[in-house]
């Protein structure tokens, strides 16, 4: 860890992070303290040389940016990207007011990208285990469940219970229920309960019967007889000309017939 002034150039805001919610009046309380004392207290990079990505501190980032600043303090630390996701989930989780659907994208990010394990996050963290599980669940809702969290219509409690049904279009009716009846937490977790027990008494219907159909049969135009249709070849005949050959085919029939008979 180096305390040192850092081209703002060479900053990277990642695009999955958690970022503390400022409200209006809080934002400008910021650029007041900014324009007047300068930005105090520095910001949190991970990255070495001239390439570092941004841990805490976007607000204060976007401050100095606006000031016209060529530079900025900065706590540096050596690291890889998934250090900044670890140290970034860290810092605005102990600070307050976060967006739970950020949460969510980190947390998802450090499991299926970075290949971290509940244990391994739970310990860096310091996140109960029950808190990231029910964050890798919510990553797997229904994008509307999804934005419904981020937009703060729901919490995470219930879109933990609705991310429970196995299927989206089931969210989604769940989810516009829960926007008109307002069920408390227990209320939906029972709805869904009886939900799943219902889906599990359900007795699956037997597969369809197969029917075995004959093999078609394929028969000559001309002498009528059942042919392989690998033999078969497409004429261009006029209809005169196909109606000659047909009743050639027909009296050559017939004329077999009546060798047939006399014998």
């Amino acid at each position: 860890m180096k305390l040192r002034k850092v081209n703002l150039q060479h900053i990277r805001v990642p695009s999955t992070r958690v970022t503390a919610v400022y409200d209006e009046e809080t934002l400008t309380l910021l650029r007041d303290t900014v324009d007047k004392l300068g930005i105090i207290q520095p910001i949190i990079l991970v990255g070495k040389d001239n390439d570092f990505e941004l841990v805490d501190g976007v607000h204060r980032l976007e401050e100095a940016r606006r000031k016209g600043d060529t530079t900025v303090d900065a706590v540096v630390y050596e690291g890889l990207p998934q250090d900044t996701l670890l140290l970034n989930l860290v810092l605005n989780r102990v600070r307050g007011k976060t967006k739970a659907s950020e949460m969510v994208t980190v947390i998802a990010s450090l499991f299926h990208h970075y290949e971290f394990g509940i244990e391994e996050i739970e310990a860096k963290t310091g996140l109960s285990r029950d808190y990231i599980d029910k964050m890798l669940k919510i990553s797997l809702a229904a994008p509307s469940v999804q934005e419904a969290l981020d937009q703060e219509i729901i919490g995470v409690g219930a879109a933990f219970e609705i991310s429970r049904l196995p299927h989206h279009i089931q969210q989604d009716e769940l989810l516009a229920k829960q926007q008109v009846y307002r069920w408390s937490g227990k209320d939906l977790k029972g709805f869904v309960d009886d939900v799943l027990r219902q889906m599990g008494d359900m007795v699956e219907a037997p597969p369809p019967e197969k029917h075995v159909m004959a093999p078609p049969t394929y028969r000559c135009e001309g002498c009528k007889k059942e042919t392989d249709p690998r033999y078969l070849r497409p004429v261009m005949l006029c209809p005169n000309c196909f109606g000659a050959v047909w009743r050639l085919a027909a009296a050559d029939d017939e004329a077999t017939k009546e060798a047939a008979d006399t014998e």
